[in-house]
């Protein structure tokens, strides 16, 4: 799967999802920065630390994420139909939402000063491994300088680091029907 974020006019940008599995997708990025736009961020987040229930894993998947929607719109009805008709959720979206907002701030935090220490409790309390995000920093510095360089109508094209295909969540168990009483018998 290829992600391409794509610099608009002024302060925004579009994300455009090319799957070899499944129909292209397209949205609008929320979240703009001269930087690191949001979309961007959640992408090194997810790719980096190995979610693959979150925004670009359940696109991954086949699905849209709750906010892509299909290039061809000859499919998008159907695709609305199916999420009104299925409950749709992203297992770890809210743990994606989480790993993008401290990994901004600890990259803008790094670039200023280096990490302070209650950058590093942030972390921890967010069950973010320091050394990680420190490893993450170099994709983040490259990313931010690429996007920074980009021209309205230009963009950045990135892979998603593990194969299309089926979710992979863990299994729930399930309930057994319950027995018939002794006096329903």
């Amino acid at each position: 799967m290829k992600v391409s974020f794509v610099k608009t006019d002024g302060r925004r940008y579009g994300v455009y999802v090319e799957r070899e599995k499944a129909p292209a997708l397209w949205t609008y990025g929320p979240g703009y920065d001269d930087d690191l736009p949001h979309d961007l961020l959640h992408f090194v987040a997810e790719a980096g630390f190995g979610i693959d229930g979150g925004v670009f894993g359940d696109v991954a998947a086949g699905g849209n994420a709750k906010i892509f929607q299909p290039v061809d719109r000859a499919l998008v009805a159907r695709m609305w139909r199916r999420k009104r008709m299925h409950k749709y959720v992203l297992p770890e979206g809210a743990r994606s939402e989480v790993l993008a907002g401290l990994l901004e701030q600890a990259w803008k935090a790094r670039r200023r000063e280096g990490l302070p220490r209650g950058e590093r409790g942030r972390l921890a309390a967010g069950g973010v491994d320091e050394a990680k995000v420190r490893a993450l920093a170099p994709k983040l510095d490259e990313v931010a300088a690429r996007w920074r360089s980009l021209a309205p109508g230009e963009s950045i094209t990135l892979e998603w680091p593990r194969p299309e295909g089926r979710k992979h969540h863990a299994r729930r168990r399930r309930r057994r029907p319950a027995k018939p009483s002794a006096a329903a018998r």
